[in-house]
């Protein structure tokens, strides 16, 4: 079934022609990922397909039940709701029902036997049931703890919640919902990698279509089942998921390419014969050769190297060997505890990813290691000659009313404007743009720039608060394998798992405000928590499994011994309970959940150690 259809879509702005003539057609079931480079236009299809704007030229067909859900790049919700009452809010019908069951209940205390009233009752408490509604608050709960809301969240109201935690909520209220097409801008954005994942599983359950803009490529591998790529206005569909769009796409650019050069070759030899020949004896086969090639629909030329920031980080000299030392750092808020018992060593050269769940004090580390923020307690010392880059994740200290221009410009007052035009257009700033307002740019348009502006300083030590969150695929690409080569010291927060991936030698882990160090990247650090949770539960088992086998041979005294065994019995049913848990989240990328499961079985099995040797006390009291 076709939830929504379109045909030769032409959008423009006064500035330039965003859509160009597209199509396409989104069915049910389909998980579409939505890619392009920055500012193509995809943010602008969405905005069309869920009514927000209108197209210019084209058709659109949407069937009317079709119920749409629109999540834009930045929801910004301002209400007194509390959150919770707003993501149920998503289920409108169950909601109307609910209450039309209410004022029912209610009308009937004064009017218990009237048969209208009862006989709406009946029907409406059957569908209500039939519809889910006696577990749509369930379903709120799952699907807000799955984004990250602990209890105390729920019960806030909207307007205290912070921008990010405003576009999850909602988010969850466009989960909650169900729609039968989801319009999703950059849904994982403010999302933990807990959040990713609890996403990916929602979307792979849905019964509905997707379409959503994202450039986390571990995102789309885990979730897509075609791929739509805006180009130059129009778009470009494949079938199947990212891995093959990949690889059709290289055959697609190479052919493309192919065609081409071919078609440029055919034209210059063209134009040289007409040139030769316009006069003369042959200048009738001339004209019509004019003529043919006025007529010749011309080929684009293939998306290359040009389309993608050209990001190359260069040091400005060593910097000691030792660029941070903390030890025993704590951070608290209004008394509030956040982070505690920081010790670490960052070593020049090393490339670090530091990742953790929403609100666990990641961005505080960071600040603490800037001067930002004083600690608490302890003490973090910064190593000599250090020239710091720090991206801010919300690009704050740009001015919305400067320019790609003056703001390089006041880092390198002596350049030219041809030198600082040059080094933008490694960046993609090209033209007029280099004259337009920041505050007119996209997430990624500013994130480019901030990279600019950090590049030309040429630091020796990158702070940066997830850099990627608003750069196309090929810029994050292109900003993995700079850092792969950059000779500075890096301390990078990401939840790019593929980014993590590409970049990191050492991650540091942030889990109930204590910092873990692992060696490797953030598939080193999946295997090595892996290892960690299945060997420990069988050295565990046997061990406790041999002191059961000794208690069991010695001598018994009824009474307090019958307790002591009942709990040895159920922290074992516990334990066990705990590792089949375990056991179901080994592939899992949450590993905050597994950390959790895992603290609270070794927690179970000191407390079994304890009783086993109470109970061997009390078997043996001579011995």
């Amino acid at each position: 079934m076709i939830l929504a259809g379109f045909s030769s879509l032409e959008k423009s702005y006064p500035s330039r022609k965003i859509l160009k003539g597209a199509s396409g057609a989104i069915k049910n079931g389909e998980r579409i990922a939505f890619l392009g480079s920055n500012g193509t236009g995809k943010t602008t299809l969405l905005e069309i397909l869920a009514g927000k704007i209108d197209r210019d030229k084209g058709s659109l067909d949407i069937p009317k039940n079709i119920k749409r859900g629109y999540l834009p790049q930045e929801a910004t919700v301002t209400s007194d709701l509390l959150l919770f009452d707003y993501a149920v809010g998503g289920l409108e019908r169950l909601v109307e029902m609910r209450n039309r069951l209410g004022e029912i209940h209610h009308q009937l205390e004064k009017q218990a036997h009237k048969l209208d009233l009862l006989e709406e009752l009946g029907k409406l408490q059957h569908k209500f049931e039939e519809s889910g509604g006696y577990v749509m608050e369930a379903r709120a709960r799952e699907v807000l703890a799955g984004l990250g809301f602990v209890e105390i969240d729920q019960q806030k109201k909207l307007n205290e919640l912070s921008g990010g935690m405003q576009n999850r909520a909602a988010l969850a209220r466009l989960l909650i919902g169900e729609p039968d097409l989801l319009l999703l801008d950059e849904p994982t954005n403010h999302l933990d990698i807990a959040g990713f994942e609890f996403l990916e599983s929602y979307l792979s359950g849905f019964e509905g279509g997707v379409i959503y803009v994202s450039h986390d490529r571990a995102f789309i591998k885990n979730t897509a089942t075609a791929v739509w790529e805006l180009i130059d206005g129009r778009i470009v569909s494949y079938s199947g998921k990212y891995d093959r769009y990949l690889v059709e796409r290289e055959k697609r650019i190479t052919s493309m390419a192919k065609n081409y050069e071919s078609q440029k070759e055919f034209i210059a030899r063209t134009e040289d014969y007409i040139r030769r020949n316009i006069v003369g004896q042959k200048t009738k086969q001339a004209q019509s050769r004019r003529r043919m090639l006025a007529r010749m629909e011309r080929l684009e030329k293939p998306p290359g190297a040009e389309d993608t920031a050209s990001i190359n980080f260069k040091g400005a000299g060593r910097s000691t060997r030792i660029v941070v030392k903390c030890e025993n750092a704590s951070f608290s808020y209004d008394e509030t505890p956040l982070l505690g018992g920081l010790n670490f060593v960052i070593e020049r050269g090393e490339r670090i990813g530091l990742f953790g769940p929403n609100g666990s004090g990641k961005t505080t580390v960071l600040k603490l290691i800037l001067g930002k923020l004083e600690s608490k307690t302890g003490t973090i010392e910064l190593g000599k000659k250090l020239s710091i880059g720090y991206y801010d994740q919300q690009a704050a200290d740009l001015d919305s009313r400067a320019t790609p221009i003056s703001i390089i410009r006041e880092v390198k007052p002596k350049w030219t404007e041809p030198q600082i035009r040059s080094y933008l257009g490694r960046f993609l700033f090209r033209g007029e743009d280099v004259w337009r307002e920041v505050g007119t740019f996209s997430g990624g348009e500013q994130s480019r720039l901030v990279l600019a502006r950090i590049i030309v300083t040429e630091p020796n030590f990158l702070v940066l608060d997830e850099p990627t969150n608003h750069l196309d695929i090929q810029s994050r690409e292109g900003l993995e394998e700079s850092l792969a080569e950059y000779g500075g010291t890096v301390l990078c927060i990401s939840h790019d798992r593929e980014f993590l991936d590409g970049f990191a030698e050492k991650i540091f882990s942030i889990e109930k405000g204590r910092l873990r160090i692992f060696l490797g990247n953030y598939s080193d650090y999946k295997e090595k928590l892996l290892s960690m949770v299945q060997p420990s539960a069988k050295k565990e088992k046997s061990t406790t499994k041999s002191k059961a086998d000794k208690v069991s041979r010695k001598s018994v005294n009824p009474q307090i011994i019958a307790k002591a065994e009942t709990e040895i019995s159920d922290l074992e049913k516990s334990i066990s309970d705990l590792e089949a848990v375990i056991s179901q989240h080994e592939t899992s990328s949450n590993w905050e959940k597994i950390w959790a499961l895992v603290e609270q079985r070794n927690k179970h099995y000191s407390e079994l150690e304890s009783l086993y040797e109470k109970l061997e006390n009390l078997k043996s009291p001579g011995e």
